[in-house]
């Protein structure tokens, strides 16, 4: 047999290269007749298209040679030799596998081949035979599969996505002519319905078509839909990630639309924004209520007041964004009500336009905006009301007790002179109730029928002294003939005769004898 080989002039150029094959080996385990001599796995695994290397070890003996070795195929007529290695001789390749078949090692420790380029051809039973000296011979079989690695890709639905439609196909997941056929799966926070569809193609590989179904909504938009396909050929499993693109109108928020607003307020700005897929191109602003009020600036998405509120300012106001998809609008209720105390100034500010005050109904009668304000006013009247009312108490109470203060010290005179002081000399007089002699003289002083005269602290008739039981009177003392007429016990306020009695400022009058008790 060793005269039929002969060395493939090729050999030295393809050494490097089979060097490299040799890293592609698979694990090995003993089979063939030849077990305890040679070791070969007993499957392999190619990939359609790739580099294959088959291994063939020879047991490890001390002083053992390898005379000669080769690798055999079986097909349907028999067996079929891809090479021959000769210690001698060199290496021999079938000239139909010469481009593809190549040895990669020939020790004394393994004699393996390369099979490049491989096909679904290529698939089978595969032998390694050696001769060694001095153990002699054995042999040792692999079975080569072919494997196909599939081509998975993903691809959109035929529609696009629309919230509120029926259950749609969003993506179908494909991993195309492989052998075996591949794994396929839907990794996804979305509760839809996954549909499973296989077609088995003529050269025996198989393709997968994994369709997902879901009703489309707007809370998904962005969200991930990820395809993992599993497969012999994959070292780790391949995944295609499908981003949702769900369309749908405008869902619209309003900011600041739970403010307080009072009368007089500046700066107020209304804004609002929406959520939309494609996104907004056009945002309308209207007052439902009314015509929308004078100096308002809409820009866009803002709504703002170029001057202070008013209460005809108050109204319900829209705000509606436009998409290619459709609409969408929120409203706010904008009540300005009359400012707090902290902010009564800034409620009569006039407008700037020198019209009506603040309050002052512009819009036709009938309009809504009039309710607020006439609220406003009887809550003012109540208020105002009730504040005076308190007020007219408190300046009743402290007249009335004024009043009876005054009463107490009412009477100014002297019971000796029986005279009543006028209001001016009321203002004179001090804290004391009874009045000086020095006093009584400036009473009567220029009277015609007074003759008598202060005399120290003791009162004298135009003669001179008079006696001490005369200058005071004790109760009970009886007129004389020798009195003066302007001494006697009458009062102005009281007929003659009535000396024990004594007028008061407030027309009551007390008796003299009561003064003292």
């Amino acid at each position: 047999m060793s005269s039929t080989l002969r060395r493939s002039p090729a050999h030295g150029a393809m050494e490097p290269l089979y060097r490299l094959l040799a890293t592609l080996l698979v694990v090995y385990g003993p089979a063939g007749v030849g077990g305890d001599l040679v070791l070969a796995p007993e499957k392999a695994h190619a990939v359609l298209g790739k580099r294959i290397t088959l291994g063939c070890h020879i047991k490890l003996v001390p002083n053992i040679t390898l005379i000669q070795s080769s690798w055999e195929r079986q097909i349907a007529s028999g067996r079929e030799v891809l090479a021959v290695y000769h210690m001698e001789h060199g290496t021999y390749v079938q000239p139909e596998f010469a481009a593809r078949v190549a040895f990669v090692s020939t020790t004394n420790r393994a004699v393996n081949i390369s099979l490049s380029g491989v096909t679904l051809e290529d698939a089978g039973e595969y032998t390694c035979k050696v001769s060694t000296f001095p153990l002699g011979n054995g042999q040792a079989t692999t079975q080569l599969n072919v494997l196909v690695e599939p081509k998975a890709y993903v691809s959109a639905g035929p529609d696009t996505l629309l919230e509120g439609e029926a259950e749609s196909l969003v993506a179908t997941c494909v991993a195309e002519r492989g052998l075996p056929a591949a794994e396929v799966s839907w990794e996804t926070e979305l509760s839809g319905r996954v549909e499973t569809r296989r077609r088995d193609e003529a050269d025996g590989t198989a393709s997968v078509h994994l369709r997902y179904l879901w009703t489309p909504g707007s809370a998904a938009q962005g969200k991930n839909l990820t395809c993992v396909v599993r497969h012999p050929t994959l070292e780790t499993d391949f995944r295609i990630v499908y981003v949702l693109n769900v369309h749908f109108a405008p869902t619209v928020r309003m900011e600041g639309d739970e403010q307080n607003w009072y009368v007089g307020q500046a700066n107020v700005t209304l804004s609002c924004s929406a959520r939309a897929n494609p996104p907004v191109r056009e945002y309308r602003w209207a007052r439902l209520d009314g015509p929308m009020p004078e100096r308002v600036a809409v820009t866009s998405n803002r709504l703002a007041f170029t001057r202070p509120l008013t209460l005809n300012d108050s109204g319900v106001y829209r705000c509606q964004a436009i998409n290619d998809i459709g609409a969408g609008s929120r409203d706010v209720s904008l009540w300005v009500q009359e400012p707090p105390s902290t902010t009564a100034a800034t409620a009569t500010t006039s407008p700037p336009d020198g019209g009506a005050a603040a309050g002052t109904a512009r819009s036709p009668l009938g309009s809504p905006t009039l309710a607020p304000a006439q609220d406003s006013e009887t809550l003012g009247l109540v208020a105002g009301g009730a504040a005076g009312g308190a007020l007219v108490l408190i300046l009743a109470v402290v007249a009335v007790c004024f009043s009876l203060l005054r009463k107490r010290r009412t009477f100014r005179g002297d019971y000796y002179t029986k005279q009543y002081l006028g209001p001016s000399d009321v203002q004179k007089e001090t804290q004391v109730d009874v009045l000086q002699p020095h006093d009584l003289h400036e009473v009567y002083k220029g009277s015609q029928e007074f003759k008598s005269k202060l005399c120290g602290d003791v009162i004298c008739d135009g003669d001179g002294w008079a006696e001490p039981e005369r200058a005071y009177r004790p109760d009970g003392y009886q007129q004389t003939q020798h009195e003066p007429h302007g001494l006697s016990n009458g009062s102005p306020y009281l007929p003659d005769g009535d000396g024990d009695y004594v007028a008061h400022q407030d027309g009551s009058v007390i008796s003299r004898r009561e003064w003292y008790v």
